[in-house]
């Protein structure tokens, strides 16, 4: 009966040793893309979805608003990152209530990004207070008329909001930055 030597023993111990070790880092780096991409990935979702939801709230508004104070004394304006809209009241049934209006807030809080809405009593719609993001770098809120090319103006002469939404998360040892913009028309009635 034959057996392996101490050699042979050592050098496949070494052998299996390498490629462990290699195995190890090869998995370790895979982790990390799939970690760093699917946050990236997530980024992006948040700021579509934030985008998204300001921008449908901007088509519904009739105006924007200079200001609104709200029941608590608390004074939204607005200005660069403050929006202010004026949304036409809505009825049980989804009908618009005339002369009767809620007011939707989206401004920056620290790193949130933050949406109240205000409706009037006789409207269906509800009280909100919603974190869009808790990854907030920087909004820029910009109002344009409707000329070609669009001029800016002050907020209660707009027909047009442009948003700019830099968000920011950290991602593994990096910190991952994505900006996007969108314009949309108030509504036209």
């Amino acid at each position: 009966m034959k057996g392996f030597t101490l050699v042979e023993v050592l050098v496949t111990m070494g052998i299996a040793i390498s490629v462990g070790a290699l195995l190890l880092v090869i998995i370790t780096n895979s982790a990390g893309m799939y970690y760093k991409q699917s946050s990236k990935l997530q980024e992006g979702l948040n700021i579509n979805d934030s985008l998204g939801q300001i921008r449908s709230g901007i088509k519904q508004a009739n105006a924007v608003a200079v200001s609104y104070i709200d029941q608590e004394g608390v004074t939204y304006t607005s200005n660069s990152t403050q929006l202010v809209l004026k949304i036409p009241s809505q009825d049980a049934l989804g009908n618009i209530i005339l002369f009767v209006f809620d007011y939707f807030i989206y401004f920056s809080d620290g790193s949130f990004l933050r949406f109240k809405s205000f409706p009037d009593a006789g409207s269906s719609r509800k009280v909100a207070d919603q974190i869009l993001s808790n990854s907030l770098n920087s909004l820029l809120f910009q109002y344009f008329d409707t000329a070609v090319p669009p001029n800016e103006v002050a907020p209660a002469s707009s027909k047009k909001v442009k948003v700019t939404l830099t968000l920011k998360q950290k991602s593994g040892a990096d910190l991952e930055i994505n900006t996007a913009t969108s314009e949309a028309n108030l509504r036209n009635d």
